[in-house]
């Protein structure tokens, strides 16, 4: 973990493959002007957010929560899918 301001800073923005991620829908440009970047690096899930996706050749439209987590020593992120209110 590296500090930053005083802040522990689990994610590099640089170790992230937003190549990868650009290719299904999440914008690393989108993610900084809506000020959830940083609460990705951190770790932490972000508020709520609509996406519009493409998985696997398949549009997907939703709203939900990303967050980047390890695996294998590895950034990869989660989208949690948030059912919406009746």
């Amino acid at each position: 973990m590296e500090m930053n301001n005083g802040n522990t800073t689990p994610f590099k923005a640089e170790d992230v493959n937003w190549d990868e991620l650009a290719g299904i829908g999440i914008l690393k440009d989108e993610l900084e002007m809506s000020g959830e970047l940083d609460t990705l690096l951190r770790g932490e899930k972000t508020k709520v957010i609509p996406l519009s996706l493409v998985l696997l050749g398949v549009d997907v439209v939703m709203d939900a929560t990303l967050q980047l987590v390890r695996k294998d020593g590895e950034p990869l992120i989660e989208i949690l899918g948030v059912k919406p209110s009746v």
